[in-house]
């Protein structure tokens, strides 16, 4: 599925006009490097991290180009690398660059001994733990070389990495690429898309292989393998093969997409019908070795149509009002953990944000796990066009928030499908907390009165829907019974998910102050309504007690709204901030005086999680479970002067702090264990439906 954005990341060309222009750039790179006597010295490397194999045969040009950007990107790469040349016989046009080169491991064939074997000789002289074969076409990218090594630690069972190639001008030419019983059989996943940064080649994906212009693996298990196989001399389908060679090793063959690089791809190739015909023989040895693995062993992989190599992956997609990440509030942190915790479970995960999406990459990934395929922000035609080209796509559908549970299920119906239609198992609904009471709470607390009879009317038509899926999740216990009295579903808990640090945070006298977090985007949230009564009724109180308090607020905040606030005294507001760590571990007492909420507060969570004791209000107080004392202190907020004088306490009685604190994380390490977490979300994507 390709969508547009709102705003077109990228002008490009065809690959044609690209190529003569790249063409154009190696022959002037060329006539600069002779005529102004330049060497390219490369800085030695006593133990490199990565061996860069280059086979070089003829195009001198591009061959001078791609040496000349590793050259001059050789601090950018991330990682530290040597470069092995093999030369296969060129002309000596070519050999004339080798006497400008310094630094570079020279192999020079006197034949033409085909692409894998002088790759394999490239190999046997390598040095670094990792091999990564270069085209002598290719322009890596900054960082792109770090991003592959960093595939190896990060994801487990890993054992080849590909890079996203793009043609020069723009067009992307593959993002890894799959196998289809028919007479192509290999199949190139995007080829072609005028859009190489389209949200489905921005995720790292497990593929069937990844083409040998950019492909690293580990040397020695590139040893064990035996190299490239000579029986595809002189070219083509010997990385096809050493790819599938590596899956029924038991390893896995994955395409990085932080690692960019521009391939100019048949630049360096002979005449096409030379071409064409190397490439039906190899394809018939490469099927006549591997056909059997391939197509005659369970399901196929769907190459084309899914972009993914693995037909048993459990394929979810998951619907909420926009990318979720940990400093946005409203829920949207707990949904950030389930996505990491389903993509740490193995699963194949697609986001669909209703409302809004970051536009580039790097922001939408910046606390998503990067095997998470994150959608375009599209809306109604958006997910209209979702349902008709993935239909039977997905295992399971989850589903948060009680309008976009409605907006999916209304797209659905237009499609003539239900939501059990559309995927093959499982039907999750999210509801995180029931929306009616929060709004009962917030006219009882703000108008004096509120009408019993109207919070089972709102209840009942927020949660009409929710019969249609096979379990409606909450955030806690509390919500659940609320929940299964107005709603006959199967109703489930899950909560959060935090991990304690490996390090003890500051203690209490390396701490001072108090801090709040949490968003206050617009009026009326009830984030802005606590702190509005917090800065009417308490902080002149804590400030008369204790002169030089002072009170960070963090949060994404409206600029009216961040001008009443920063004329408080000794307030600091500091916006939306990457981290909230830092200032968790400043200040003393985290402070909640929230007074209409619903769902489990996770910045409480975040607070304790970190050994920061908290002020709370009842509501959140009975949100979480917890008794006064584990990890809070309970004030109502109809008592002002109570509530000061718990935050005056926290802060200064340090044997009282101890205590609390202690509480708390030991009641986060028991109800947010992380491994608990994800072995529910495992026994609701997997459970088996009851006829």
């Amino acid at each position: 599925m390709s969508e547009t954005p709102a705003i077109a990341l990228l002008d490009t060309v065809d690959p044609g006009t690209g190529r003569r222009a790249a063409l154009a750039e190696a022959a002037l790179l060329w006539e600069s490097l002779f005529r102004n006597g330049v060497r390219l010295t490369f800085a030695p490397e006593p133990e490199p991290d990565v061996s860069i194999v280059i086979v070089a045969r003829d195009a001198r040009h591009l061959l001078a180009l791609t040496l000349y950007r590793l050259c001059a990107g050789q601090k950018l790469a991330g990682a530290s690398f040597e470069v092995v040349l093999v030369d296969n016989a060129s002309a000596p046009e070519t050999r004339a660059l080798y006497g400008r080169l310094d630094g570079v491991r020279l192999i020079e064939n006197a034949t033409n001994t085909g692409f894998g074997p002088a790759c394999n000789a490239g190999a046997a002289a390598a040095r670094g733990r990792f091999i990564l074969f270069l085209n002598p076409d290719v322009d890596l990218l900054p960082g792109a070389l770090d991003a592959m090594v960093g595939t190896f630690r990060d994801h487990a069972g890993t054992g080849i990495v590909g890079a996203r190639l793009v043609f020069p001008g723009g067009y992307l030419q593959e993002s890894g690429a799959g196998f289809r019983d028919d007479p192509q059989l290999t199949h190139p996943y995007g080829r072609g898309d005028a859009d190489p940064l389209a949200p489905e080649h921005a995720a790292t994906r497990e593929v069937g292989y990844v083409s040998g212009a950019v492909l690293m693996i580990e040397r020695v298990f590139f040893e064990e393998l035996g190299g490239f196989d000579p029986l595809f001399a002189p070219a083509y389908f010997e990385d096809t093969d050493l790819c599938l060679r590596c899956h029924q090793a038991g390893r896995r063959v994955l395409v990085q997409p932080r690692a960019t690089a521009i391939h100019y791809e048949n630049a360096t190739s002979a005449r096409r019908e030379d071409v064409e015909a190397l490439l039906d023989r190899n394809r018939a040895r490469f099927l006549d070795r591997h056909r059997a693995s391939l197509f005659e062993q369970g399901p196929q992989p769907r190459g084309g149509t899914t972009l993914d190599h693995d037909p048993w992956r459990l394929r979810v997609l998951y619907v909420d009002d926009r990318v979720p990440h940990l400093d946005l509030g409203a829920g949207l942190p707990r949904a950030n953990v389930i996505l990491n915790a389903m993509a740490g479970l193995g699963y194949a995960v697609t986001f669909f944000p209703n409302y809004e999406a970051d536009a580039e990459e790097s922001q939408r990934y910046r606390d998503l796990d990067e095997r998470i395929e994150i959608l375009h922000a599209s809306g109604d035609a958006g997910f209209a066009r979702l349902i008709a080209e993935r239909r039977d796509r997905y295992d399971v559908l989850w589903v948060s928030r009680p309008h976009n549970i409605l907006f999916v299920t209304q797209a659905l119906q237009a499609a003539g499908l239900d939501p059990r239609g559309f995927v093959r198992s499982r039907v999750i609904f999210d509801s995180e907390a029931l929306f009616a009471l929060r709004d009962f709470v917030t006219g009882a607390a703000t108008d004096g009165s509120a009408v019993a009879a109207d919070l089972a009317w709102q209840a009942a038509r927020e949660t009409r829907l929710f019969g249609l899926a096979d379990a409606v999740v909450c955030v806690s216990p509390a919500e659940a019974r609320v929940l299964a009295r107005y709603s006959p579903c199967n109703v489930a808990v899950l909560g959060h998910a935090l991990t304690l640090p490996e390090t003890p945070t500051p203690d209490f006298a390396a701490r001072t102050g108090f801090v709040f977090v949490g968003a206050l985007a617009r009026e009326g949230q009830p984030n802005v309504d606590s702190l509005d009564w917090f800065f009417e009724s308490v902080w002149p109180r804590v400030r008369s007690r204790l002169p030089e308090a002072s009170l960070t607020v963090v949060g994404g905040i409206a600029p009216e709204i961040r001008e009443r606030f920063a004329r408080q005294p000794g307030v600091r507001v500091t916006g939306r901030v990457p981290e909230t760590e830092p200032y968790l571990d400043a200040a003393r007492v985290f402070l909640a005086p929230t007074r209409f909420a619903a769902g489990i507060p996770h910045k409480v969570h975040e607070a304790l999680a970190r050994g920061l004791p908290c002020t709370v209000t009842p509501i959140l107080a009975d949100q979480v479970g917890w008794k006064d004392g584990a990890g809070f202190l309970v004030r109502d907020w109809r008592d002002p002067a109570g509530f000061a004088e718990a935050l005056i306490r926290l802060h200064q009685d340090g044997a009282l702090w101890q205590a609390v604190r202690a509480e708390g994380l030991a009641r986060i390490a028991e109800d947010c264990d992380a491994d608990a977490f994800a072995a529910t979300i495992r026994g609701l994507c997997e459970a088996q439906v009851v006829a």
